[in-house]
C-alpha cells in the first residue's frame, strides 16, 4: 500500500482566498511505501527548500520524473471554491487539445462520490476545444477536489524513467537499490545542476548514472582497476562519456567538489578495514564541504573525528544509514543544518 501526500488544509484554505494572479503553478503528489516515509521527506526538503507539507502547492517547477515519489504534478489553470466560476475561468483561457481526456485525480483529503466526479470532468471537458479520445489520449487534463477547493490543468503522470538503468551489463547484487540512488542525488545536488558531486567509492556506478540522467555535473572513482573499467562500460551503454569514472584511490585524488555521495565499502566484494574506512571519511573532509554517506555500520564518532558535523539524527532503520553532514570550519559559524537519517533497504 502506498500513501499519498498532498496539501495541507491551512494551505488550501489560504489559497482560495487568494487572487488568480498570486494563485500557485504547480500541484505535485507525492506517494512512498511506508517504510520510505522519512527518505521522501528529506528528499522534500532538499528539492523544494521548504519543510515538508503533506499536501503541495508552489511556483517551482520541477520535472515529474525527477523524483521517485512524486507520483504525478498538475500544470494549475484555476482554483476555486465555485465549480461554476472554475468553468468560466476554463472557457475564458480557450484552451484547444486534440485527442485529450479529463481524469480526476483521487487524494485522500477528500472523497466525492464516483459519479459527481464522472459529471464534474464532463461538464468541464465543453470548454476545452478539441478532440475526445479517452483510450489513448495525447493530452491529459485533471480534476481533483481538496477540502472545498477545486483544481484543474494539465496532467504530468510520474513515469520511473530512472528504472532502465537497472538494466546495466555489469552490477553486483549488493548495489545501491536504482530509487535510493536517485534520492541520493537529489538529496545531494539539492535541485541545483550546477553543483558538482563526486562519487569516490562508485562500485558499478550506479549514482554516477542517475547524477548523469538529472544533468548534474558528476564524477566517479573507485581504487579496483575491475570495478571501474566495469562501471564505465555502464556507463558507455547508456550514451554517456565512460571516462567520467577512472581508478583512483580517495586518499590521494586531488580535486574539490561540492558534495561526495559515499557508500561505504564494507567488506564484501572490496576487502577493507575499519581503519581504511575511517581514512575514507578523513579524506572526504579533503574534498567536499557536504558528505552524503551511506554505511552499514554506525559511524556517528568516525564522522565527528573527521570534522563533519551532524545536527538532527532519526533512527527509522535495521540495515544502512544515510548521513548528511556539513563540514565544521574553523573560525565560522555553522549555518547549514545537517543530520542524518536511518532507513531499511
Amino acid at each position: 500500500m502506498f500513501f499519498y501526500k498532498l496539501i495541507n488544509h491551512e494551505t488550501i484554505g489560504k489559497m482560495g482566498e487568494e487572487s488568480r494572479d498570486k494563485m500557485k503553478k504547480y500541484f505535485y503528489l507525492f506517494n512512498y511505501p511506508p517504510e520510505e516515509h522519512d527518505l521522501c521527506t528529506l528528499e522534500f526538503k532538499y528539492l523544494f527548500h521548504e519543510n515538508y507539507q503533506q499536501c503541495f502547492l508552489t511556483n517551482k517547477d520541477i520535472d515529474v520524473n525527477t523524483s521517485v515519489f512524486i507520483k504525478g504534478k498538475i500544470d494549475i489553470w484555476a482554483m476555486d471554491k465555485d465549480f461554476e466560476n472554475l468553468k468560466e475561468e476554463v472557457q475564458k483561457q480557450k484552451h484547444n487539445y486534440q485527442e485529450f481526456k479529463i481524469i480526476y485525480l483521487k487524494n485522500p483529503i477528500s472523497h466525492p462520490n464516483y459519479q459527481e466526479t464522472l459529471d464534474k470532468c464532463k461538464e468541464i471537458s465543453w470548454f476545452i476545444d478539441g478532440s475526445v479520445n479517452m483510450a489513448k489520449p495525447l493530452h491529459t487534463i485533471a480534476l481533483t477536489k481538496v477540502n472545498d477547493l477545486w483544481v484543474i490543468g494539465y496532467y504530468h503522470h510520474g513515469v520511473p524513467s530512472w528504472k532502465k538503468y537497472d538494466d546495466k551489463p555489469n552490477t553486483f547484487s549488493n548495489s545501491l537499490d536504482i530509487r535510493l540512488a536517485r534520492t541520493l542525488i537529489n538529496i545531494a545536488g539539492e535541485n541545483d545542476i550546477s553543483k558538482t558531486i563526486i562519487d569516490p567509492c562508485c562500485g558499478m556506478g550506479t549514482v554516477v548514472l542517475e547524477g548523469l540522467a538529472l544533468g548534474y555535473s558528476i564524477k566517479g572513482f573507485d581504487i579496483s582497476r575491475d570495478i571501474s573499467w566495469k562501471a564505465r562500460c555502464n556507463l558507455n551503454h547508456f550514451g554517456f562519456d565512460g571516462m567520467l569514472i577512472t581508478k583512483d584511490d580517495i586518499n590521494k585524488h586531488q580535486g574539490h567538489y561540492d558534495v561526495a555521495i559515499i557508500d561505504i565499502p564494507y567488506n564484501l566484494y572490496t576487502p577493507i578495514t575499519y581503519q581504511e574506512q575511517c581514512a575514507i571519511i578523513q579524506s572526504a573532509r579533503r574534498l567536499c564541504d557536504k558528505l552524503v554517506l551511506v554505511s552499514y555500520e554506525k559511524m556517528d564518532q568516525e564522522i565527528k573525528e573527521a570534522s563533519f558535523e551532524i545536527k538532527k539524527k532519526d533512527r527509522t532503520c535495521k540495515v544502512r544509514t544515510l548521513y548528511l553532514c556539513m563540514l565544521l570550519k574553523r573560525c565560522m559559524i555553522l549555518c547549514h543544518t545537517s543530520f542524518y537519517i536511518s532507513f531499511a533497504i
